[in-house]
């Protein structure tokens, strides 16, 4: 096997080429198991806020319900007590919403090992060039 410094040129560049492609397919997968985790972390969002949702509604109705009687008999119009309730179950389902919201922001689901990874990759190429 001949040296390093004894190499043709053509050898220098096959080398590098096949090193290259090593480097591109050990990236495609990365990214790929990367992005098969968001997309699993996703899912779990979205099956989160599905069942929040189902236990939710009755129990929100249930809980509404009893504020506004209350209220009521604290001498509140009816009306006014359940537009009063209505109101705060409004408010809840606004701070659930964001809570599940902000788990499914596209930030969230960037491969960033794999950009930063890239990164390095065009910073050492750009040194050996």
């Amino acid at each position: 096997m001949p040296t390093p410094d004894s190499r043709s040129v053509s050898e220098l560049f096959t080398d590098a080429l096949n090193q290259l492609s090593k480097l591109v397919r050990n990236e495609v997968q990365l990214a790929r198991k990367e992005l098969s985790s968001k997309a699993s972390e996703a899912m779990t969002a979205i099956g989160l806020l599905v069942c929040a949702g189902l236990f939710l509604i009755p129990a929100l109705v249930e809980l509404l319900t009893a504020l506004a009687a209350w209220m009521e008999e604290l001498g509140t119009g009816r009306p006014v007590a359940h537009l009063i309730a209505s109101a705060v179950g409004l408010v809840i389902v606004a701070i659930l919403g964001a809570a599940g919201m902000s788990r499914l922001k596209a930030n969230s689901l960037v491969p960033e090992r794999t950009v930063h990874q890239i990164q390095q990759d065009v910073v050492a190429a750009k040194e050996h060039i």
